[in-house]
């Protein structure tokens, strides 16, 4: 029998595309009240508009996640309005590359901003939340850059192993009612993406370099985010979980 999540409160940040949009989708087919985030409004409406194809329970908070207020604001909306969170996927991406000897320190702080304190923000805020209410789960998508140096990502790359280890700190604090873990995805096809490796060349040449010679459709990284949401990973805390075609366990020697 297929899990439902009826009744159940999600909120999804950077939710207007790609992995955030996948998995509100899958989450409304599973029967959740979903609440979707973005910064542009635009997006976000649009975002709104396909997703109550799906199911009439979707809210749509038009937010910076990098803005402490707003984002403690929605999401004390969000409870007050609904009762409860049972899940929080932080997804929202921000990305900034640079030379290292030529990035500024603002610079460098404006990609954790987004990928690791507005994550801190939103961990304090529901988890007294999910302790009280002894249930709920988090799930934190972090990036293969975390696991691996890449030039031109130091800042990126530092904020996401950032978040790889907050993950953990969390799931250990947050035990034995909550669970937290995180997805490290590797190559997915996301606006981000296309806007990252915009020349057909360069993204044939980024595919020939994952195992399974390809980049990941969105849904691809929604339903293992999904899956750990779930009770069937109930027994699932601390996790790092790498969706990336196996682009990290190639060693890649001679080739």
């Amino acid at each position: 029998m297929e899990e439902t999540f009826d009744k159940k409160v999600i909120y999804i940040t950077g939710a207007s595309a790609g992995i955030g949009y996948a998995t509100a989708e899958l989450c409304l087919k599973k029967g959740a009240t979903v609440i979707i985030t973005g910064r542009n409004k635009d997006n976000l409406n649009n975002a709104q508009k396909e997703l109550l194809k799906i199911s009439g329970n979707v809210i749509a908070h038009n937010i910076d996640v990098s803005n402490e207020s707003e984002i403690v604001d929605s999401l004390q909306d969000i409870y007050k309005s609904c009762g409860k969170i049972y899940g929080l996927v932080n997804n929202a991406p921000s990305i900034h590359t640079g030379k290292i000897v030529n990035l500024d320190l603002s610079a460098w702080k404006t990609n954790f901003k987004a990928n690791l304190d507005a994550v801190f923000l939103t961990t304090k805020t529901v988890l007294p939340w999910m302790l009280e209410a002894k249930e709920g789960a988090i799930v934190n998508v972090a990036s293969v850059v975390g696991l691996k140096g890449v030039a031109y990502m130091s800042a990126y790359g530092a904020a996401k192993a950032g978040l790889i280890n907050f993950s953990r700190a969390s799931a250990v604090e947050a035990a034995p009612h909550v669970r937290v873990n995180c997805v490290i995805p590797g190559a997915v096809l996301t606006p981000a993406t296309e806007r990252a490796i915009p020349a057909k060349e360069m993204m044939d040449k980024t595919i020939q370099t994952i195992p399974l010679k390809r980049i990941a459709k969105p849904t691809e990284l929604a339903h293992p985010i999904v899956f750990l949401l779930g009770s069937e990973a109930s027994f699932i805390t601390g996790a790092s979980l790498v969706v990336d075609g196996g682009k990290t366990g190639d060693l890649n020697a001679g080739n």
